[in-house]
């Protein structure tokens, strides 16, 4: 299967226009073909990240596809590009519907992600209670520390092993989309970073109502549930990503 998307640059990051009515489909169409490939959810924090950072920039845009969950990304994206507005599902969301219709086609889950082992056993129990025909074939929460080869290689054998086809890899930006890019040609799945989402469907972090995700306040919500963790990061990243948008227009015209 093919990159067909049209895509849009944001600070040098490739977004792609593209419904969930259609990537949903496309992705588990992909992981039923055994052929392994991956794809980044993108935010404003993504954004910046790329921008800053080239290597990271080859990582994401190396994605079969790039997808906002960000309410404010998408509607910048149109205000950039004169592009028409897209629906958007935040990551937890986009997770969940993958996994019904993973299940519908037969195709195996793998997790790779979560706060530990406690925290990745009750989003499998969450999971199985919201889609009981799920087949989650391989979980595994790893160490933060960065594995040994001789761990990284039986990682990857077990998954390989567990024939999972759709794996989900909630390390955390910019982890997870580089585990990702480094293991494609290792491991024949179709990956996506969904980064939070094992927190949210676990239960651990409360989803916002769906209107502040309408209004681009998720990023606000997410702050109230987390401060300690994340108020770092939308101080030095939002900020930014309204000034670097404003000087590209600037710079384009």
């Amino acid at each position: 299967m093919s990159r067909e998307a049209a895509s849009h640059s944001m600070l040098g990051m490739r977004l792609d226009a593209v419904a969930p009515s259609t990537y949903l489909d496309a992705i588990v169409a992909g992981a039923a073909d055994g052929v392994g490939f991956y794809c980044c959810v993108a935010n404003v924090h993504m954004c910046v990240l790329a921008h800053d950072d080239p290597a990271f920039r080859d990582v994401v845009n190396g994605a079969r596809y790039v997808i906002p969950d960000s309410t404010i990304l998408q509607r910048a994206r149109s205000l950039r590009h004169g592009a028409a507005p897209i629906p958007t599902l935040r990551g937890a969301e986009m997770m969940l519907e993958l996994v019904c219709v993973a299940a519908r086609r037969g195709v195996r889950i793998g997790l790779v992600g979560g706060r530990d082992d406690a925290a990745l056993a009750l989003l499998i129990e969450r999971l199985k209670q919201r889609e009981p025909a799920i087949d989650i074939a391989y979980a595994h929460s790893p160490p933060f520390r960065t594995l040994t080869d001789e761990e990284d290689a039986a990682m990857v054998a077990d998954i390989r092993a567990s024939g999972a086809g759709l794996i989900f890899v909630g390390l955390g930006c910019p982890k997870q989309e580089r585990w990702m890019a480094a293991h494609v040609d290792r491991i024949p799945a179709a990956m996506i970073g969904v980064g939070a989402a094992f927190d949210f469907n676990a239960g651990m972090v409360r989803t916002s109502p769906e209107w502040v995700h309408r209004a681009g306040l998720e990023w606000l919500y997410r702050l109230t549930q987390e401060p300690k963790r994340l108020w770092r990061r939308y101080l030095s990243t939002s900020p930014r990503f309204v000034w670097l948008l404003l000087t590209d227009a600037i710079a384009s015209r």
